[in-house]
């Protein structure tokens, strides 16, 4: 499988375009959060299709650090910490909510550690295997995983709506798929496909099931 710069503005653009059809479909003020997932993920691959294009031509390194870091602020940060909220902002079961917000303090443990950890080492970005591979040491790998797991695809799932579960498999599947056949680009990959699924988010604002797929008593 062959990612690129081109790749990345395709997926950004077409995303783009979508989050701005998304977003004009919000009513309620409690799903603008979830509307703003596809643009986020936009702006996400817009930042790796710039860095891509510095690694190729081998730009200035001031360049290439700035947006490595940028993007490793999307990874670490942005979505340990946005996509709970997201999804707890949208949700109008009270149990549901609360497994959501419960999931959240994972999420605000990573950007914490994240902060903490860019403070410490910048990331340095290199292309392997026609992925990007974002070198920065991280202390109990296997641990994080779990958690970045916990705080990014499963608070999807745990969602009254259909269409947002749905997302929350597919990104849970490309997280494994990722994680298992390109453990040095993971994050690129995972990203990248992840970005694709965010797409499911137009269809939430389309097709929305108002009852639980799996009630809580």
């Amino acid at each position: 499988m062959c990612f690129s710069a081109e790749a990345s503005f395709a997926v950004g653009g077409t995303l783009l375009i979508l989050g701005v059809a998304t977003i004009r479909k919000v009513i309620h003020k409690k799903d603008l959060p979830i509307a703003l997932i596809p643009i986020i993920f936009a702006l996400q691959q817009m930042v790796e299709g710039l860095l891509w294009i510095s690694l190729v031509e081998d730009d200035s390194l001031q360049i290439q650090f700035w947006l490595s870091q940028i993007y490793g602020i999307f990874i670490g940060i942005i979505w340990p910490l946005f996509a709970p909220f997201s999804v707890y902002y949208s949700e109008t079961n009270c149990k549901r909510r609360k497994i959501i917000a419960s999931i959240g303090i994972a999420g605000v443990g990573l950007a914490t550690y994240t902060i903490v950890g860019l403070a410490k080492q910048p990331i340095v970005a290199e292309i392997i295997n026609y992925s990007i591979n974002y070198k920065h040491d991280v202390s109990g790998y296997q641990l994080v995983i779990v958690f970045y797991l916990l705080a990014t695809c499963v608070p999807f799932i745990f969602s009254s709506y259909k269409q947002l579960y749905i997302a929350g498999i597919l990104i849970t599947i490309g997280f494994f798929v990722a994680y298992l056949t390109f453990l040095q680009t993971f994050a690129s990959v995972w990203c990248f496909f992840a970005a694709i699924s965010s797409s499911m988010i137009y269809f939430y604002f389309v097709h929305r099931i108002k009852e639980p797929l799996i009630p809580i008593s």
